[in-house]
């Protein structure tokens, strides 16, 4: 409850400065409020190509994207410790007729935005395993002042970017919004994959990074994270007895949710390689040859390139009761699903995978991710302003 008391006091300060400065005009301008970054990184350097610089980006301190400040109007740290950047981005938020958010943010609850303001959910997924929102099993242990104010951000989202018809019913659930709120245009980070020269450079960066996997058979272990595991998670894999097992030609990554503080310990396996937290996960997917997961959304995106995955959910039942899924586990997933360590060994020697199901996959959860998601998106922003 102290919790509570303490949240909605910070709240009710931001509201009264936001009030002030939302008196003060709108400028032409866009304001990009990440936690992520990766997503709005794709949407800011559209609108640099295009000349249009007018752009502010507010990070929060989840967010580790970089931006280049000389091409934008700002770059701010939208931290409260950061006292003087946290207020210049509360008067963006107030003065901007266009703002981009990436994830949930308790600011928005009381940021009554005027009626000529969009702000566009730009998520963080390219597709759903888990529920989220509104449909979140812990939404049911919240008080109804936390219930109302989750309410309060949702119903500030005007849009939402999707890169598939079948996010929309997810969203609709979720944020409780309606089928006119959905813009069809795509996840601007995909447009990574249909950039040839790009991929190329990210192969070429991760290879000089970790030279071991040069000539091998990379199988990248990418699991979400844990409620409860956020400071460190545990994971009841044997990686050496995998590796052992799968022979000197595979080499093991693996990389956590960027969500999780530490990464994996070090590993004395030469096969091994614990990926540090700043790696892109989109430049590790370039040499990528089998993506392992459980609920991440990465396996929406690596389809894209129609590579082999595997599915190993140590803790379905249990997971599956605390966080829920959007649809039966075993029916969503294109690839095979394990439940240890020999079954992982055995799919990856086999080759048992169904590529067809996995294009079949991509072509209903990309299907307007298609390499112009950014500019497209773009195109959008710049004739509301």
């Amino acid at each position: 409850m102290r919790k509570e008391w303490v949240i909605e006091l910070f709240l009710f300060i931001n509201k009264c400065i936001f009030s002030i400065f939302n008196i003060f005009p709108l400028k032409k301008k866009i304001v990009l409020l990440c936690d992520f970054g990766d997503n709005a990184r794709y949407v800011v350097e559209e609108l640099v190509k295009r000349d249009f610089k007018d752009v502010v980006v507010l990070k929060t301190g989840k967010c580790k994207e970089s931006f280049n400040k000389s091409d934008l109007h700002a770059v701010l740290s939208f931290k409260p410790t950061n006292f003087v950047d946290y207020i210049k981005g509360l008067y963006h938020l107030a003065t901007a007729p266009i703002i981009l958010v990436d994830n949930y943010f308790p600011v928005l609850s009381v940021t009554n935005f005027r009626p000529d303001v969009e702000c566009i959910q730009l998520w963080h997924a390219a597709g759903a395993v888990k529920k989220f929102g509104m449909q979140d099993p812990s939404v049911v242990f919240r008080s109804p002042v936390a219930i109302r104010r989750f309410k309060s951000v949702y119903k500030r989202m005007d849009k939402v970017v999707v890169g598939s018809d079948e996010m929309i019913p997810i969203f609709k659930a979720a944020f409780e919004m309606q089928s006119h709120q959905f813009l069809r245009l795509g996840i601007p980070r995909t447009d990574f994959f249909y950039d040839t020269v790009a991929m190329e450079s990210a192969r070429l960066e991760v290879l000089a990074k970790y030279p071991v996997v040069e000539g091998k058979h990379v199988v990248l272990y990418a699991p979400t994270f844990r409620d409860q595991q956020l400071e460190a998670q545990s994971v009841p894999l044997n990686f050496e007895d995998i590796i052992d097992h799968l022979g000197k030609n595979y080499v093991l990554m693996i990389k956590l949710h960027p969500a999780v503080a530490h990464k994996m310990p070090n590993y004395n396996h030469p096969n091994i390689v614990s990926v540090a937290n700043d790696v892109s996960i989109n430049n590790l997917l370039c040499i990528t040859d089998y993506v392992i997961s459980d609920y991440s959304s990465i396996p929406f995106e690596f389809s894209i390139l129609s590579k082999p995955q595997i599915f190993y959910p140590y803790d379905l039942q249990e997971y599956k009761m605390e966080r829920g899924f959007w649809t039966d586990y075993n029916e969503l997933v294109p690839g095979p699903v394990v439940s240890t360590d020999d079954e992982l060994v055995y799919v990856l020697q086999k080759e048992d995978f169904d590529i067809e199901r996995i294009k079949a996959f991509s072509a209903s959860w990309n299907k307007y991710s298609d390499g112009h998601a950014s500019s497209k998106l773009v195109d959008y922003l710049l004739n509301k302003l």
